[in-house]
């Protein structure tokens, strides 16, 4: 007996939804919270940095006429930055644009969405080459301009790029670079980090530590064990909390030690251009006030 089937049903009305669902909703703390400061005027620019002489407890005998003087402009250095271009090509057809009714956008709206997620996507560049490993480069031939990420920056080591490596005494100490894995990344290495930081700067503030998602769990585990001999820890939660409204909350967002506190900011744009691995478990522990964005131009 013949039958209509739907397979056999010419004609049948497509059942899209007139919407679109976006799901890669990562975000770009580092672009969004950084000071906005001048353009630059010249593909390399730099800037001064200076500190103070060691402390002197000599002393001096009354009567003593001064015959040696110092330089008072001894420790000032240069630091150096380069630019780096990106951009985003998208290229709708003037029929596409015109015509065609898209589920979610309809007519005449194409452009307008390519504009606005190639707007995001720019940004998503800028977190990932600021939280890179990359060193700056001159542009030579098809290599173009390329600023240092933060990875280089935070160095103990000089730079590759000839003339613009950071001086000596302005490194990173390798004290206040920590290579443990996660799992032995404690509350001693957190500590010890921020000591190392406050032996350098003298200041106990709040940094932003932007850490991968590994990291940042990290810091959470870190309240589930308890350590009763050595090499010997249990797993233990201790709840201070009103559960009537049968809630447990259960995270670390911000670690408070002797010289410092971090505020922890998830971010998955940290040394994407190492491995994905690295980019789960690495972090930059930063000082906010100290980070500027020179734009030449806006995205736009």
């Amino acid at each position: 007996m013949a039958e209509l089937l739907p397979s056999l049903q010419v004609g049948a009305r497509e059942d899209l939804a007139d919407l679109i669902a976006i799901a890669d909703q990562k975000a770009t703390p580092l672009v969004s919270a950084a000071r906005k400061s001048t353009a630059p005027t010249n593909p390399l620019f730099s800037w001064l940095v200076d500190g103070y002489a060691a402390v002197d407890r000599s002393g001096v005998l009354s009567n003593e006429d001064a015959t040696t003087f110092s330089n008072p402009a001894e420790q000032r250095a240069r630091l150096y930055g380069r630019i780096q271009k990106l951009w985003r090509k998208p290229k709708v057809s003037d029929i596409a644009e015109s015509v065609s009714d898209v589920a979610g956008l309809g007519i005449k709206r194409e452009m307008a969405n390519a504009v606005t997620r190639s707007l995001k996507e720019i940004a998503r560049d800028l977190e990932a080459t600021f939280c890179s490993d990359q060193d700056s480069s001159e542009e030579s031939g098809a290599t173009p301009f390329r600023t240092r990420g933060l990875g280089s920056w935070i160095s103990s080591s000089a730079q590759s790029d000839a003339g613009t490596a950071v001086p000596a005494a302005y490194r990173t100490p390798s004290t206040s670079i920590s290579t443990a894995t996660i799992a032995d990344t404690t509350e001693s290495v957190i500590q010890g980090l921020l000591q190392s930081v406050y032996e350098q700067t003298g200041k106990s503030k709040t940094f932003t530590l932007l850490c991968g998602p590994t990291l940042k769990r990290r810091f959470t585990e870190m309240t589930q064990v308890q350590f009763g001999t050595t090499n010997t820890a249990a797993v233990v939660r201790t709840y201070n909390a009103d559960l009537s409204d049968n809630k447990i909350s259960y995270k670390v967002d911000v670690f408070s030690g002797d010289f410092g506190e971090i505020m922890l900011v998830p971010s998955l744009y940290i040394r994407t251009d190492v491995s994905a691995a690295a980019s789960l478990r690495s972090g930059f522990l930063v000082d906010m006030d100290g980070v500027h964005i020179r734009y030449n131009r806006r995205p736009r």
